[in-house]
C-alpha cells in the first residue's frame, strides 16, 4: 500500500492551526503539512510553496491527499490545478478536525479512495445540532 501525504492548504492560519490542534490529540503526524494564504500573499508565491510539496511527495511515490477549507476561493483553485497537473491527487473541501482525525488513524491500512470516503463519512456524521428549548 502507497503512503500517503496529507496536504492541507487554506485561508489564513487556519490549515496550520487544524494540523496542530488534532497533534495535540494524536501525537506528531509524519507525512501532513499545510500551507495558509494570509491577506496580502502573493497567490503565485503559495502556488509555488504548493508545487514544490506535491513534487517531492510525488518522487517519494506517495499518494496525495490536499485538504481545502472552501471550493472556490485561492487555495482550492491552487488545489485544483495541481490536481490537473500531477497523477495520484486527491482533493476534499470543507476540511475539519473530524476528517483529518479519521485520515491521520486510518491512513496506513485503508486505501486511498476508502480513506477519504470514511473521512467524509466521518466529518458529516460529526456535525450535530443541539436546542435546549
Amino acid at each position: 500500500m502507497r503512503k500517503k501525504f496529507v496536504f492541507i492548504i487554506t485561508h489564513g492560519n487556519f490549515g496550520i492551526e487544524l494540523l496542530k490542534s488534532v497533534e495535540m490529540i494524536m501525537g506528531e503526524q509524519k507525512d501532513a503539512t499545510a500551507l495558509g494564504l494570509r491577506l496580502g500573499d502573493s497567490v503565485d508565491n503559495l502556488r509555488s510553496k504548493a508545487e514544490d510539496i506535491i513534487t517531492e511527495n510525488q518522487m517519494a511515490n506517495k499518494d496525495i491527499i490536499i485538504l481545502v477549507d472552501i471550493l472556490g476561493g485561492s487555495p482550492s483553485n491552487i488545489a485544483l490545478y495541481m490536481l490537473k497537473k500531477y497523477i495520484n491527487i486527491n482533493l476534499i473541501t470543507g476540511v475539519n478536525m473530524l476528517m483529518l482525525i479519521e485520515i491521520f488513524q486510518s491512513r496506513e491500512v485503508k486505501g486511498t479512495d476508502e480513506l477519504l470516503e470514511k473521512a467524509i463519512d466521518s466529518s458529516i456524521d460529526g456535525i450535530k445540532r443541539y436546542n435546549l428549548n
